[in-house]
């Protein structure tokens, strides 16, 4: 595995720690299907959050939120759903 994708399970396995931490329980790590992946799924109380880990190594082209273009959100979305249908 590279180097990048070895810093991005990285930044999830803590993300996913600390998500843990505030009461969160996980449900899959890395979930794939047709429509693309989610990187955690977790559950907390009656809702399921679907969480998408995002690093970057500065902000000098925006933050990490501002990597999710409207093609990475349609794909999270239609891959969540496709979780929710099967589960």
């Amino acid at each position: 595995m590279s180097s990048a994708g070895n810093k991005g399970s990285d930044a999830e396995q803590r993300a996913a720690i600390f998500l843990q931490q505030q009461k969160l329980t996980l449900l899959e790590s890395n979930y794939r299907c047709r429509f693309g992946e989610i990187d955690l799924i977790m559950q907390e109380g009656n809702t399921v959050v679907f969480v998408e880990v995002r690093m970057r190594s500065g902000n000098r082209f925006g933050g990490a939120a501002a990597s999710i273009t409207t093609a990475k959100q349609l794909k999270l979305i239609r891959a969540a759903r496709h979780y929710l249908a099967m589960h």
